[in-house]
C-alpha cells in the first residue's frame, strides 16, 4: 500500500522548510540505508469544465454586497440585500414628538470595480417577514418581499481612499489596501419616520413584536449597461483578527431624527445586531456577453481558461484521470506490482492565474481558493448537484492543505499527498472514488474577488515520491 509519508511531524518540516529543496523534505526521518531514492514527476493529464455555482446560502452574513458590475471577462452582476433592524432600548417619543428626517446609512470599505460610474439605489420597506432561522441563497426573491411604494431613489458614485499601512491580504508599502470607511446616507421618506413612531408601547418593549411590526428594508441595485462596481457593505458590528491584532469594525443602521416641545435635534438609532436581525443578499449574474457562456455546464473541456466567480456564479471541475492509478501516473512502475514500499512525500495541485488577466488593482484575485472531492451520488440537500467533501489533507490541518494565493508567481497550491493516499488504499473497502474535485472561491457569499486561471494545459499535479529497500 503506498502510504501518507510522515505525519504531523513532516507537516511541520513542510511548513517551516519552504527554501529546502521538496525532493528532500522529510528524508532525515527515514531509516538509514532503507532509501533507495527520490524522484519527482509532474502530472498534466488534468481537464477542467465551468461550471455555474448556484445554491449560495447568504443569510447571517457580517456584509452584504451591494451595486451593480459589468465586469469585462464575468459580464452584469448585480447585488442587492433585505434586512431587519433591532431596537436598541425603549424610544420614549412623547405624544407631541414630530419626525424631521429618517435616513439610512450604509458602511463600507472595499469595492470591486470602478469609481467613476453612478449607482442608483431604491429602498422599500419590508411587507413579508423575514426569519433570521431560516435559510436563503442568492436567488431568493426579495423584491417580492418588500411594499411597492418607493421609500428613496438615491444616485450614489462609490468611493475608495487609502489610509495607513496594514498586514490586510495584498498590503504592501507601495500599493497599501487599508482604507477608511465610507458613508452612504440614504435619506428616506418621511412616512417611514410616523409610523416607526406611532408604534404602540407594547411594540416598542419587545424587539420580536417590534420585527413583525416594521418588518427591516430592502436595498435594491438598479440596472447599469456600462462599468460599475460591488460595494461590501458592513452590515452588522463585529471583530476579526489579523495576525495579532484585533479589529473592530462598526455596522450600518438606521436613525430616525425628531423633536419635541421641550428638545431639539433628537434621534433614535435602529441597529442591525449580528445574532438576532435577519440580513438576506441576492446575487443576479448575466453571462450572455461572455465568451464562455455557450460552454457552461457542459461537457466540454475548457483548454485555455478557468472562470472562477463568487456570489453563487462559477466554479471549475477538475477531473485527473490517472490520479487513482499509480502505474497509469508513473510509467517507470508498470511492470512493478509492488507499491507497499513506495511513500508520497508531497504532491501538490498547481493553478496559475493566467498572465493575460493578472490585475492586482482593480481586480484583485481572491485571497484563498477551496478545492473539494466530488463523492458518489447527489447531494442529500440539492439533488441536481454532485456530493462534495473535504480531502483528507483538509480535515487534517487546513493551513497545510494550502489555496492561498501566492503573489510572487500568482499560484494556488493544494497539499493533496493525503487524498492520493486514500485514492491508491489497497484495501477495496477504505479506498476513496476518484471522481474529481470542485475549485471555487472562499467566502463566496461577502466577497467579489474572481479570477482566470490558465486552463488545461496550465495545470500541473507535482509528486515527489520515494522507494524504500
Amino acid at each position: 500500500m503506498i502510504k501518507f509519508a510522515f505525519g504531523f511531524a513532516w507537516m511541520v518540516i513542510m511548513l517551516w522548510s519552504c527554501s529546502t529543496d521538496p525532493g528532500k523534505v522529510g528524508l532525515d526521518l527515514l531509516p538509514t540505508g532503507d532509501l533507495v531514492n527520490v524522484k519527482n514527476l509532474t502530472e498534466t493529464n488534468i481537464k477542467a469544465y465551468a461550471v455555474t455555482d448556484g445554491h449560495q446560502r447568504t443569510d447571517k452574513t457580517a456584509y452584504n454586497l451591494l451595486g451593480t458590475l459589468n465586469d469585462p471577462i464575468f459580464g452584469k452582476t448585480t447585488a442587492d440585500f433585505a434586512c431587519q433592524f433591532r431596537l436598541s432600548y425603549f424610544p420614549d417619543f412623547s405624544k407631541d414628538a414630530q419626525p424631521d428626517s429618517i435616513v439610512l446609512y450604509l458602511y463600507y470599505k472595499q469595492l470591486y470595480g470602478d469609481t467613476t460610474t453612478q449607482q442608483h439605489f431604491r429602498v422599500y420597506e419590508l411587507g413579508s417577514d423575514l426569519s433570521y432561522n431560516s435559510k436563503y441563497y442568492q436567488d431568493e426573491n426579495l423584491k417580492g418581499y418588500a411594499k411597492p411604494e418607493i421609500l428613496a431613489d438615491y444616485s450614489y458614485t462609490p468611493k475608495f481612499k487609502l489610509d495607513s499601512l496594514t498586514n490586510y491580504y495584498g498590503s504592501t508599502k507601495a500599493k497599501p489596501k487599508d482604507t477608511v470607511y465610507q458613508k452612504i446616507a440614504i435619506k428616506l421618506d418621511l412616512s417611514l419616520a410616523n409610523y416607526l413612531m406611532s408604534a404602540d408601547s407594547l411594540k416598542l418593549s419587545d424587539n420580536d413584536l417590534f420585527v413583525k411590526y416594521f418588518k427591516g428594508l430592502y436595498v435594491e441595485a438598479s440596472e447599469l449597461n456600462s462599468g460599475g462596481s460591488i460595494m461590501k457593505i458592513n452590515t452588522t458590528p463585529h471583530q476579526y483578527t489579523v495576525g495579532q491584532q484585533t479589529i473592530s469594525e462598526h455596522g450600518s443602521y438606521l436613525v430616525l431624527h425628531y423633536h419635541n416641545s421641550e428638545k431639539d435635534s433628537l434621534y433614535y438609532s435602529y441597529g442591525i445586531t449580528k445574532n438576532s436581525a435577519a440580513r438576506v443578499s441576492h446575487f443576479v449574474h448575466d453571462y450572455s456577453t461572455t465568451s464562455f457562456s455557450s460552454s457552461l455546464n457542459a461537457d466540454i473541456s475548457q483548454e485555455n481558461l478557468i472562470y472562477l466567480q463568487p456570489t453563487g456564479g462559477l466554479r471549475a471541475k477538475i477531473m485527473i484521470p490517472d490520479l487513482g492509478y499509480w502505474s497509469k501516473m508513473n510509467p517507470e512502475l508498470l511492470n512493478d506490482k509492488d507499491t507497499t514500499k513506495l511513500v508520497i512525500n508531497r504532491a501538490q495541485l498547481v493553478f496559475t492565474i493566467d498572465p493575460e488577466y493578472i490585475d492586482t488593482v482593480t481586480f484583485l484575485p481572491p485571497e484563498r481558493l477551496l478545492l473539494a472531492a466530488i463523492g458518489p451520488g447527489k447531494s442529500k440537500v440539492f439533488p441536481d448537484q454532485d456530493s462534495i467533501y473535504y480531502l483528507s489533507d483538509y480535515t487534517f490541518s487546513p493551513a497545510y492543505f494550502g489555496g492561498y494565493y501566492n503573489s510572487s508567481d500568482h499560484t494556488y497550491r493544494f497539499n493533496i499527498a493525503k487524498h492520493m493516499d486514500d485514492l491508491l488504499e489497497a484495501d477495496e473497502k477504505k479506498r476513496k472514488q476518484n471522481l474529481g474535485f470542485y475549485l471555487e472561491t472562499l467566502s463566496k457569499n461577502t466577497t467579489f474577488n474572481r479570477v482566470v486561471l490558465t486552463g488545461t494545459k496550465g495545470i500541473r499535479l507535482e509528486v515527489t515520491y520515494s522507494r524504500l529497500n
